[in-house]
């Protein structure tokens, strides 16, 4: 009885990464995580949410808002105007101090989910200066009643 030999086989090699460059993947998609890269508009959103958190588990008849805009990742670094237009979107478009030229825009309807919006409010912003986002209590609802 003869028993079957193993018969070699030839594989070719597949070089393996080095362990540097996996930690350095590793670190990459750790950074882009926590950066939580957004842009100029989701971050006011997410302020909205925060803000709306914290007047629904207070007394308060009237809330307001500070967002502090800020240049990076996505934000606007100059002057921007700022729009929460009726029932839709918030929009920033980002301006060069000296022209007034619009070099980036942002929008999202993120913020819809915590608050209504019931007019248009539009208004023009120095760079780093802060947006006021009025807000009121209304039959269970929260309301933007004044950007500013």
């Amino acid at each position: 009885m003869n028993t079957p030999q193993a018969i070699p086989v030839h594989r070719p090699e597949h070089p393996r990464p080095a362990r540097c460059d996996v930690r350095i993947l590793a670190c990459l998609a750790l950074v882009a995580l926590l950066c939580g890269c957004t842009d100029g508009a989701t971050r006011i959103a997410y302020d909205i949410e925060a803000g709306v958190g914290a007047f629904r588990r207070s007394n308060a008849a009237t809330y307001t808002i500070r967002h502090a805009p800020e240049r990076i990742p996505d934000g606007c670094g100059e002057a921007y105007t700022v729009q929460f237009s009726a029932n839709s979107s918030l929009l920033i478009w980002c301006k060069r101090s000296g022209d007034g030229q619009v070099t980036a825009s942002h929008a999202t309807t993120y913020h819809l989910r915590f608050v209504k919006v019931p007019r248009t409010f539009k208004l023009d912003k120095a760079a780093g200066e802060a947006t006021l986002i009025d807000l009121a209590k209304k039959d269970g609802d929260i309301i933007v009643t004044g950007v500013r």
